[in-house]
């Protein structure tokens, strides 16, 4: 075997002087920061047989300040998930039509030639760009891909199935030249500043019912839809015409490129953001779903899982073992909630549930503990994370199931348990709730104070989401800990009584504890209408109130929490890249993120 040293390159380039010169200036860049950080950005391509593309759109991508990478036309699910995890950006080139059995329909005489491979490549890549919130970009053939990808139909051939006016095929060679009217209100004109645009087209299907979720930005004036997107939820536009065939020449062009390299460069500050701090979701219900066949460590039919967190680069949940003060009953055709009596049946009865939810999520773990396991401290979390792993705590959402045995929690703290949520939504007999309360100026009974002491005493922290103002305001005098909210919102915001008032948000922040924000609509917005940018808000608004060092996040996922855009695990780097566009520096993430929250942990591990 003949191993090319650098002797032997030195030898070989001393024979050509035309080698010697490649040689001494490949050897003679020197890299920029900016180059170094430029975003990777996939590139489709527009012949699967050579995996070839067309030169245009790569010297768009590097001139916006890209770095492109043409992707193989290889389906394979494996190839393309490895391209997803290197990549920044998505761009989804023009070319042939799409198959319409992709969008259920039969095939029309006019339909053109159909890619099968490039077909799948496509879609296929679109749906993990999708899952990983990787930034997408389709031009031509590309919006079509992605109205298709996500459940829209095309026009197989609009000039026959519609009517066109404007001439959209090319001619002569050259594609033709036709305006467009934008909507002031849409992503398009936030990047150009304008209503009217002269573009280039070459196609003849085009998008005719658009997928859900998606706006439109911009019409011919044929009314042939000519831009689509989805934000602010998902960072996913397209356009209709082929802004890389002005080569540079066209500022309005060239600002679509400049956009979407921004994009690309976020998401790739974002990636690396995960990669340096350890992040943490403090509450989430997903051992609600274990009996149904919920699989923790696969790709279920729920917002948290394994697959879910590395796509959304995150590295620890915390599993809820909850139980209802509550049954539900059926009147008058109508499901209504009925408060349970505290007595010893629903204590032990509680106990016994909770006992159970707690063996289910350690079952699950140990069932895929070649990707996750079990978490106490934030060392355990480290060092999961160190081993390529996912790491779980496990927290008590109610304490009805202590009953009035203050000797269970010395043992859920035995059994991994780090915060117990004192109530739910009704009252019990640890203190008041925050929702059908009898009073929410009341707040811990007797046996409560007990509690508190007792959980200070075991290192558990103290869990004040669902509880009245009255037990905050008992429990923040009494503890000796700083104690913390696993999902709360801000009142400020949203006037519901599950929300902190701003005296409660800054009452707990003097004391040193943490309020994580939720993600359930109804938390975030009055009409329960939220996205990504309530959720966002709520975070904000509380760090200006009370500080960067005294917020964090906690989902509620599979209890009720997700939003549009932040709609599950797979989601978490979204958020990020919200929160960077904010001006939230690598510190102020890293806080954000876990270090607030196991800072609170830590004190309580002090106190025992």
């Amino acid at each position: 075997m003949i191993y090319f040293t650098t002797t032997n390159a030195l030898a070989a380039a001393e024979r050509s002087d035309r080698l010697a010169k490649l040689y001494a200036e490949v050897d003679g860049v020197e890299m920029s920061a900016a180059a170094i950080n430029a975003p990777i950005i996939g590139v489709t391509p527009t012949n699967s047989e050579q995996s070839g593309v067309s030169k245009p759109y790569l010297e768009a991508i590097r001139r916006a300040g890209g770095v492109p990478l043409v992707i193989a036309a290889d389906a394979a699910p494996e190839y393309l998930k490895q391209v997803i995890e290197m990549i920044d950006g998505l761009l989804l080139t023009g070319g042939e039509d799409i198959d319409p059995e992709y969008f259920g329909e039969d095939t029309i005489a006019e339909l053109g030639a159909v890619d099968a491979v490039r077909d799948a490549v496509e879609l296929s890549v679109l749906r993990l760009a999708k899952n990983y919130n990787v930034p997408v970009f389709g031009i031509c053939r590309g919006i079509q891909v992605i109205n298709v990808g996500f459940g829209g139909t095309l026009y197989q051939d609009f000039p026959s199935q519609r009517g066109q006016q404007v001439m959209h095929q090319a001619q002569d060679g050259k594609r033709s030249l036709h305006m467009v009217n934008i909507d002031p209100n849409s992503l398009l004109y936030k990047i150009l500043g304008k209503t009217e645009l002269e573009v280039n087209s070459s196609h003849h299907q085009s998008v005719k019912d658009v997928a859900t979720g998606f706006n439109v930005g911009a019409m011919s004036t044929d009314s042939i839809i000519e831009a689509v997107d989805m934000y602010p939820c998902e960072r996913i536009f397209g356009v209709q015409w082929h802004p890389e065939g002005f080569n540079g020449e066209s500022e309005d062009m060239n600002k679509l490129f400049d956009f979407f390299i921004g994009e690309a460069s976020l998401y790739r500050k974002a990636k690396q953001v995960h990669q340096q701090v350890v992040s943490i979701d403090t509450h989430t219900d997903a051992p609600l779903g274990f009996k149904r066949g919920v699989q923790i460590g696969k790709r279920s039919a729920n917002r948290v899982n394994v697959p879910l967190m590395r796509e959304g680069r995150l590295d620890a949940q915390f599993l809820a073992a909850f139980v209802s003060s509550c049954k539900y009953l059926e009147r008058d055709g109508k499901e209504i909630e009925e408060k349970l009596p505290l007595d010893q049946a629903t204590f032990d009865a509680s106990y016994r549930k909770t006992t159970e939810i707690i063996d289910s999520i350690y079952a699950q773990v140990e069932r895929y503990g070649d990707v996750c396991g079990i978490a106490e401290t934030e060392a355990d979390v480290r060092r999961l994370k160190s081993e390529g792993k996912k790491a779980f705590m496990i927290g008590v959402e109610n304490a009805i199931g202590l009953g009035e045995n203050i000797g269970r929690v010395a043992e859920w703290r035995k059994r991994g348990v780090r915060y117990i949520t004192l109530s739910h939504t009704y009252d019990n007999q640890v203190c008041h709730s925050s929702s059908n309360t009898e009073d929410a100026s009341k707040g811990l009974t007797k046996f409560g104070r007990k509690v508190v002491k007792e959980m200070n005493k075991q290192g558990i922290l103290i869990d004040l989401s669902h509880t009245s103002e009255g037990t905050v305001s008992d429990v923040l005098e009494l503890s000796k800990v700083p104690v913390f909210c696993s999902h709360s919102g801000a009142r400020a915001l949203c006037d519901v009584d599950r929300n902190l008032t701003d005296e409660q948000l800054r009452a707990i922040a003097a004391k040193g504890g943490v309020v994580q924000a939720v993600a359930y609509k109804h938390f975030l917005c009055a009409d329960g209408k939220a996205n990504i940018d309530d959720f966002v808000r709520h975070i904000h608004y509380m760090v200006q109130l009370i500080g960067i060092d005294y917020v964090g996040i906690g989902t509620d996922f599979d209890g009720g929490g997700g939003v549009a855009g932040f709609e599950n695990d797979g989601d978490m780097v979204a958020v990020t890249m919200k929160l960077i566009e904010l001006g939230y520096s690598d510190s102020d993430l890293e806080k954000l993120w876990g270090g607030n929250f196991f800072r609170v942990l830590r004190a309580a591990d002090k106190t025992k």
